[in-house]
């Protein structure tokens, strides 16, 4: 040591604050040690000494710090390394390793280390898939009906520093951490992958340092160093379990979509308490038949007279429903309010002066997942049979269809009582030719995007030349939608188009309007009124 002063050596140890101060010579084994214990029993200064410090570590840890010394030029300091220091045959502690090499020491380095996390064994958990975002939400379910009081911990996750990993060594570690992440959670199986490096588990225990040692802890085993950003919020058990669920779910997707790890925690409390004083809302507002109907006209292009009217909900404090109604679908709410709607249709067309009114109404996908729906429209409509013949109902397809069977059994059960069926929106997913592959029903309406292109979008008229070819064949009626200029109405009615709604033909009214004049398209009688568009 060539008679250095002690403090001329311990200034070149203590050049970062940390638990252990180790010096090794220019063979890389031990002269100085001093501080704390990585572990009970052990003393640094009385069993390292004399020993390489490479023979402290794990395997892959010791060929990671081997190539930082061979590296090191004097007066460098490393970057730090998260090692694996071996507490005996299958255990490790995480270790944060610094080098320096002052020049008045050389060959001489100094080392600080700073233990990490608690012990473990080396051997990973057992890798068990993780569960889709839906599987996590039920699986908080049954967790939350568990407990009586219990909160339960939702932990997201965000792993940085993957990025620097590939190939095998990527497959071994993303193994290892869902491993290590399904091991930190409830049960050992609540964990779920949501986006990129983000992930959400399930905990019950509200400290996170478990999963931050758990992650890290993987990473070293395969000589990778991450960072993990962990937000956790807290689930309390509600009173209605499976609307908290729900909205529970609708709380996770909307963090997802703002970024999976924006301020998951922030974002996720927030919309879930948003979420059920909408759905405490929306229930209030049902329960009071608190909205009203429009009724826009549906009119036969070739005569330009009313063929129907559509009743269209206009709910108080929303400049438009597609958003309440999407939201109510999402949490379940849709069957009852679409039940109010047809009511509120049928009394509308009981009134004097509207016995031959035909009017159609909005049904969800989602009212006909059960036989529900169609049994409490079949009890509305008892002593009104005619009724059953004037009123049209309109599937959606905001709500994926995940029976087609039995959305055709009940469809065909309404048909058979006189209702008429068709499918809204057609066109503006890739399911609505499965649908109409599977599902019966009179006639279709063509989405509005469609028509409003079809002026300027050759590509359009083809799409609606061909679909109502097809619906001719399958002796569908059709329907335009959006049609908010004479120059549309004419070009659907040469396309071969039955039905036009739209602006050109009238706004939606309080009361179906049966006093309006036919109004032919341009083309057909010229003059016509276009004050709508």
């Amino acid at each position: 040591m060539g008679g250095m002063a002690l403090n001329s050596r311990l200034l070149g140890l203590a050049f970062a604050s940390a638990d252990t101060l180790v010096e090794i010579d220019g063979e890389g084994r031990i002269v100085l040690a001093m501080g704390a214990a990585p572990a009970t029993g052990h003393s640094p200064e009385t069993t390292w000494t004399g020993r390489a410090l490479t023979d402290l570590f794990e395997a892959r840890s010791a060929d990671r710090l081997k190539a930082a010394l061979a590296g090191l030029a004097p007066g460098a300091r490393s970057d730090p390394l998260d090692l694996l220091y071996s507490l005996g045959p299958g255990a490790c502690r995480r270790v944060r390793v610094r080098l320096f090499s002052l020049p008045e020491l050389a060959p001489h380095c100094s080392c600080a280390l700073t233990w990490l996390g608690r012990g473990f064994e080396l051997e990973t958990p057992e890798a068990r898939p993780l569960l889709t975002r839906d599987d996590l939400m039920r699986q908080a379910g049954h967790a939350l009906s568990a407990r009586r009081s219990d909160p339960l911990t939702l932990a997201f996750v965000d792993v940085t520093g993957l990025e620097q990993v590939q190939g095998e060594q990527l497959d071994r570690l993303t193994t290892r951490l869902h491993g290590a992440l399904q091991a930190a959670s409830v049960d050992g199986a609540s964990a779920s992958h949501l986006s990129g490096n983000a992930y959400a588990l399930l905990r019950e225990d509200p400290d996170a340092s478990a999963v931050q040692d758990a992650i890290h802890n993987v990473a070293a085993l395969e000589g990778v160093d991450v960072s993990a950003d962990i937000r956790q919020v807290e689930l309390t058990p509600g009173v209605d379990r499976q609307a908290t669920l729900r909205a529970m779910r609708h709380a996770l997707e909307v963090c997802i979509s703002n970024g999976a790890l924006d301020d998951p925690d922030v974002t996720f409390r927030k919309t879930l308490t948003r979420t059920l004083e909408q759905m405490d809302s929306f229930r209030a507002m049902v329960k009071a038949r608190d909205f009203a109907l429009h009724y826009q006209p549906i009119v036969e292009l070739e005569s330009g007279a009313v063929h129907h009217f559509e009743a269209l909900a206009r709910i108080p404090g929303c400049d438009g429903p597609e958003s309440t109604i999407r939201l109510a679908e999402t949490l379940a709410l849709i069957e009852s309010f679409d039940l109010v709607v047809a009511e509120k249709a049928i009394q509308q067309m009981l009134q004097p002066g509207y016995g031959l009114t035909r009017v159609a109404v909005n049904v969800s996908a989602g009212s006909l997942a059960t036989d529900t729906y169609g049994e409490a429209l079949m009890r509305l409509t008892a002593n009104h049979g005619d009724i059953r013949k004037r009123l049209k109902l309109e599937v959606t397809e905001t709500a994926t269809i995940l029976d087609l069977p039995g959305t055709q059994g009940r469809l065909a059960r309404l048909r058979q009582a006189g209702f008429k069926v068709y499918l809204d929106d057609f066109g503006v997913g890739a399911s609505s030719f499965d649908h109409l592959n599977h599902l019966t029903v009179d006639g279709v309406k063509i989405d509005g995007a469609f028509v409003m292109r079809a002026c300027e979008d050759e590509k359009s008229r083809t799409l609606i030349r061909h679909l109502v070819e097809m619906c001719a064949g399958l002796e569908l009626r059709t329907v335009a939608e959006r049609v908010e200029t004479g120059e549309v109405a004419e070009l659907m009615l040469r396309l071969g188009v039955q039905l036009g709604q739209g602006w050109f033909f009238g706004k939606p009214e309080p009361q179906p309007r049966l006093d309006r004049p036919a109004l032919a398209v341009p083309g057909r009688r010229r003059g016509a009124v276009e004050s709508w568009g």
